[in-house]
């Protein structure tokens, strides 16, 4: 085993104690959305998107028809392009081989955990395939648990259907390194209450996700320094 694998395995790690547990949790709610076992297990399988897989459950648990559940979880899964062109100039030159395994097993959690330090994954193709194999093999296995065992756990306790929320505002806590970092964030909850007030359905998330960047490009230029050493700062 070489030493970006050993390295990204084990940067992994974080990642897949949060993708067991929610794994679990999607293939409870799988189950209790009307899948077979087979059928939870293969969507993680070749689909391998958390969030997209929550959706596409409920909106089954709900009757909703295949073409809306699919352009929904096409809609959801566009911020993709957002994070794989943030990934791309890493991995400049790399063989196309690894940029289709790169791409095809890009998670908001592996991209957070890459993106948290850029240094370990520029020109280290092998290093993010396997934190994101890993991943992958978590959240696969994950599923396949909640699938099997999910008739013996009911879907609405525990907190199982808040699970993936969960997981996404552990995410945001650690891309928290400096205030226009916060105002981005704050800048997304806010305009996604003002627009769940006039848009249908889940698409207030989807215009929030687009407009909040605006208050990041529009601080960027500023460089603000990370929030630890602005509290320093203050206490002085």
């Amino acid at each position: 085993m070489t030493r970006d694998i050993r390295q990204g395995i084990k940067a992994a790690l974080p990642v897949v104690l949060g993708y067991l547990p929610v794994g679990i949790a999607y293939g409870v709610l799988a189950r209790a959305a009307g899948l077979s076992a087979l059928e939870t297990g293969a969507m993680s399988f070749f689909v391998f998107a958390g969030a997209s897989q929550f959706i596409a459950v409920g909106m089954l648990a709900s009757g909703a028809g295949v073409l809306p559940i699919i352009l929904t979880t096409f809609a959801v899964n566009l911020r993709h392009l957002l994070m794989s062109s943030a990934i791309a100039p890493f991995f400049k030159g790399q063989s196309m081989n690894k940029l289709v395994l790169l791409s095809a097993f890009l998670t908001d959690e592996s991209f957070a955990v890459a993106m948290h330090d850029t240094s370990k994954i520029a020109g280290r193709p092998t290093y993010l395939i396997a934190l994101q194999a890993t991943a992958y093999t978590a959240w696969l296995s994950g599923s396949v648990i909640g699938a099997v065992f999910g008739s013996l756990i009911d879907s609405a306790s525990f907190g199982i259907p808040f699970a993936m929320t969960a997981l996404f505002i552990c995410l945001l806590v650690l891309q928290l390194k400096s205030r226009a970092h916060l105002a981005v964030a704050l800048a997304a909850g806010g305009l996604a209450l003002v627009f769940k007030g006039f848009m249908p359905n889940n698409l207030f998330i989807l215009a929030a996700a687009a407009a909040a960047p605006l208050a990041g490009l529009w601080l960027s230029p500023r460089q603000p320094a990370p929030i630890e050493a602005e509290v320093k700062t203050d206490a002085a």
